[in-house]
């Protein structure tokens, strides 16, 4: 298939384009800049433009660009960094994916001829923290937080006025991203070799983490299954209690996981709002959908997948 990727610069869009064509699939940046060669297709969400005759040459579009929830690194925790949720921060967070999702859905209305597959990125802060309730991709949202505005409002509610009803589209609801390379990983590996890996407020909000590996793999098999549709949780099997993730990772690395750190220094370091959305909110989720057809995990348990970072693969 003829894949064009939102995007692909990014933590994610680099190895999933990678994968994408060892696959055997063709893959088709967008960039917001002047393309270089036929393997680029322009577009600029703020200024609602798309190259609409590439656009209608791809067979599917697997759409992950938007401005990052989180810090790019430790620094961008703290205050004056650029990187906390202030209004300008939170403003390019919320705009980037609403722009987006309305330029795809008006080419999309507006053409007669498009991709039949929109593979979207999403959040699992979308449903709102639901403390130890089991969620499926058909629990009903709590709503309240801006990260579950976010993930509701700009990337998924406005493909409800997309009109083509031959287009297949999937919400890839991803939980806690875990692999080598993402601010996430770095920060979960160093504070466990410095043995300060303790619980996170009281510890007994649920993490759904999953490798990024399945991450991959998973958007691949949504692209390749005809039979999955709409929302779709990314996430590991095992969802765990911050505090026995944490015990976990320092097990595996030989550290200790013992000294809680409080809720109050979180939020003062971090912002109460990103704290919450990045630590606190507690999300214990399953994944049905991909379960129940039959996507096979490859790192279903959080030891397995650690000892594969500790050994740097």
């Amino acid at each position: 298939m003829k894949v064009g990727i939102t995007g692909a610069s990014g933590f994610l869009g680099k190895k999933l384009s990678k994968k994408l064509i060892e696959n055997g699939h063709e893959v088709f940046r967008f960039v917001r800049r002047d393309p270089k060669d036929e393997s680029e297709i322009y577009w600029s969400p703020s200024k609602q433009e798309l190259d609409n005759e590439k656009f209608k040459t791809l067979d599917a579009v697997i759409h992950l660009a938007g401005e990052s929830l989180a810090p790019k690194d430790i620094i961008g925790f703290f205050p004056f960094s650029g990187g906390r949720w202030t209004k300008e921060k939170k403003s390019r967070i919320y705009w980037s994916r609403k722009w987006a999702s309305d330029l795809f859905v008006e080419a999309f209305n507006s053409l007669d001829v498009y991709p039949k597959i929109y593979i979207s990125a999403s959040g699992t802060t979308i449903y709102g923290d639901h403390l130890d309730e089991v969620i499926t991709e058909n629990t009903t949202f709590n709503r309240g937080a801006f990260d579950q505005m976010v993930a509701e409002e700009a990337w998924e509610l406005p493909f409800s006025k997309l009109i083509k009803s031959d287009v297949r589209k999937v919400f890839a609801r991803t939980g806690v991203v875990i692999g080598n390379g993402n601010i996430t990983t770095q920060l979960i590996t160093l504070t466990t070799k410095l043995n300060l890996s303790g619980p996170l407020g009281n510890g007994l909000q649920y993490w759904s983490w999953i490798s990024i590996d399945d991450v991959i793999n998973a958007y691949i098999f949504c692209l390749e299954n005809e039979n999955v549709n709409g929302a779709v949780n990314l996430v590991s099997p095992v969802p765990l209690m911050q505090k026995e993730f944490s015990k976990k990772v320092a097990k595996v690395y030989k550290k200790f996981s013992i000294l809680p750190t409080p809720k109050f220094a979180l939020n003062l370091l971090m912002g109460s709002e990103l704290a919450n959305g990045l630590i606190f909110c507690s999300l214990r989720i399953i994944p049905e959908k991909l379960l129940k057809l039959g996507f096979k995990f490859q790192y279903p348990k959080l030891e397995e997948y650690i000892k594969v970072i500790k050994d740097g693969k």
